[in-house]
């Protein structure tokens, strides 16, 4: 399992410059996607398959019975465009009823028909050769008073392509520019149009056909096609037949423009040893071709730079063309293969330009190793015994939680320098028991590598089990060709008093326990003393004395009842103002708060209902003894 943690994979990543893109797209899989789908019975899904196929230049299968049997909405005009352009495609037209034409001469008839309609309607019809358009300049002005209620870039693709149809592709010219210049940027790094995938290659396909129709350059710039190039390589996932379809009809229009974005990215292993001192770079378009016009001595080598110290070791050196593979490039790196480490080498193909990351693998190994067993506190001087790698110790070290560990060691190249890993872990684990725990080895000034154990502190990292364990040092890099997991030896731990033995059972019962298990007792707090009951009913009588002198009073003075108003709304208001005070008299006595604000709410309202409404009544009779 150590092994696996400790084989570092070297990586090889591509700094990419603003010209050039980090990888290509693969078209092998997404023919397979389209292959997959063209038996399909959906209608949608079997156009675009057709469709991505006849971009790839490939055999188009005799699917005239599936689409004799597809099904769609004959009410549909889309369906309607699907159904008749994978007809024209695969040559089966003849299997098509003479009622398809229906909906999409009603479409061209309607008075609002949406741009979107059009060009179903008008593909659909091309696609059955009745797709001329008589007065294309009254056409075009239609189209261009429904753009301007709708100038979505969804309804500028769907112009631009029908403009390749009527013959304007100067007007779409005259456009397009402003067009790419409403792109989407995303993460500074990638554009797209709203809508998507499906109206990125709209464009883009309608743009490059238009201007190379017209022998004029297309008005991308350099940043731009790189930009719409990394946005169809994060859309290269794609698995429907209709998202095949269009990434390579992006794809391709990019690829095909001039000057095409390119992938400059290494093939194969990255990285060289003694015994192989090359590494074949890859050169190709978005699509995986040879770049055209691309030279075999315009590929160079710029510069070679150590990461470690910023050293050049290599400039200007040219690379060599892979006989009968024209996108392979092969760069010899034998001057710099015993000199261990990561470089960095800037290429440049003809314009453009990358750098990558290039490691020189080189074998390592471990030297003075020395691990001790001391007291924490120093007072004693620690026994130090020393092992040559790949040896173990020859006796297992005793060390108790009044003690501490301390292994040390150096990792020495093949020349027997000094050099700094990028990892160097010492484990801890025992065979008996699934306890593990893993420190980092730190570097010196001398550059030799060190840990230190407190025995003490270990125990919370290996759950006090005392007992034997292995110590292993691991050492890895990204250049380095031997990664080493090596078993230095053992160590017995003794972790006190609080400490139990490495692989000591757990009690438990021998049978699994069936029935109820044992009640859960639990003691509360014994409760205060109370006061003598004399204090207790004296406090009640000062609590109740404002009440009782109430009372009194109103035995002394007597009671008005001459001006109370007997009506409904008093006799209600104070029956429920009484009940409250009487609930509030029961919550001392038995009830819970909860309980209380039940009761409680409705007694409220209807408190409030007839007071408010005995307010009134008095202030009334009031204003009328006035």
């Amino acid at each position: 399992m150590y092994h696996k943690v400790l084989f570092l994979l070297v990586s090889a990543l591509a700094l990419i410059n603003a010209n050039t893109i980090q990888s290509t797209i693969d078209v092998n899989r997404l023919q397979g996607i389209l292959q997959d789908n063209v038996r399909s019975k959906d209608v949608t899904s079997l156009y675009y398959a057709l469709k991505g196929l006849k971009q790839l230049n490939a055999k188009i299968p005799n699917v005239c019975e599936d689409l004799k049997n597809a099904k769609y909405d004959p009410k549909n005009v889309e369906h309607i465009f699907y159904l008749t352009n994978a007809a024209a495609i695969s040559n089966c037209l003849n299997i098509l009823k003479p009622t398809i034409m229906e909906v999409p001469v009603q479409v061209l008839d309607k008075a609002d028909a949406t741009i979107p309609e059009l060009y179903h309607a008008v593909y659909a019809m091309k696609a059955l050769g009745k797709g001329t358009i008589f007065d294309k300049e009254d056409a075009l002005k239609n189209l261009i008073q429904l753009l301007k209620k709708d100038d979505s870039p969804a309804n500028f693709g769907y112009v631009f392509i029908l403009c390749e149809h009527m013959g304007c592709g100067k007007w779409t010219a005259s456009h397009a520019e402003g067009v790419l210049q409403g792109a989407d940027e995303s993460d500074a790094r990638a554009l797209h149009f709203e809508g998507g995938l499906p109206v990125t290659a709209a464009l883009l396909g309608t743009v490059v056909r238009t201007y190379k129709a017209q022998n004029t350059p297309t008005p991308f710039t350099a940043e731009q096609r790189v930009k719409f190039a990394e946005y169809l390589l994060s859309r290269r996932s794609v698995t429907t037949a209709r998202g095949a379809a269009l990434l390579l009809e992006a794809a391709l229009a990019l690829a095909d423009d001039e000057p095409t974005p390119i992938a400059i990215t290494i093939k194969g292993k990255k990285y060289i040893t003694s015994e192989s001192d090359s590494i074949e770079i890859s050169i190709t378009d978005l699509i995986g071709r040879a770049v055209r016009g691309l030279k075999a001595g315009e590929v160079v080598a710029q510069s070679g730079t150590r990461l470690a110290d910023d050293v050049v070791v290599l400039s200007k050196q040219p690379l060599t063309q892979k006989p009968n593979e024209p996108t392979t490039f092969v760069l010899n790196l034998s001057k710099i293969k015993s000199q261990y480490g990561v470089y960095k080498i800037a290429l440049s193909a003809g314009s453009k330009t990358a750098s990558v990351n290039v490691a020189v693998l080189g074998e390592i190994q471990i030297a003075n190793v020395e691990i001790g067993v001391g007291d924490v506190d120093g007072t004693t001087s620690p026994k130090t015994t020393t092992v040559a790698y790949p040896n173990k110790l020859s006796e297992v070290l005793q060390a108790d939680h009044m003690q501490k560990v301390s292994l040390k060691f150096s990792v020495r190249d093949k020349a027997n320098k000094p050099v700094a890993v990028q990892q160097a872990f010492v484990h801890i684990g025992s065979a008996q028991h699934d306890e593990e725990t893993i420190f980092v080895a730190e570097p010196d000034n001398t550059k030799a590598y060190k840990v230190e154990l407190n025995v003490a502190s270990l125990s919370s990292h290996l759950r006090a089990q005392s007992g034997v364990y292995t110590v292993s040092v691991f050492v890895g890099d990204s250049a380095v060709s031997n990664p080493v997991a090596w078993p230095v030896g053992q160590l017995a731990f003794n972790f006190g008093k609080d400490g139990t033995a490495v692989g000591e059972s757990v009690k438990t019962p021998s049978k699994p326990h069936r029935g109820p298990l044992p009640e859960i007792t639990h003691s509360f707090r014994e409760p205060e003393a109370r006061p003598p009951r004399a204090v207790s009913d004296l406090f009640a009588l000062a609590c109740a004395a404002p009440l009782l002198l109430l009372l009194g009073l109103w035995a002394k003075l007597r009671v008005n009842l001459s001006a109370f108003p007997f009506t409904p709304s008093a006799l209600v208001f104070h029956l429920s103002l009484g009940g409250s005070l009487a609930l509030y008299g029961v919550l001392w006595l038995k009830l819970s708060m909860f309980e209380t604000v039940r009761y409680l709410l409705p007694l409220a309202l209807v408190t409030f209902l007839s007071g408010h409404r005995l307010l009134r009544r008095l202030v009334s009779d009031k204003t009328k003894a006035r």
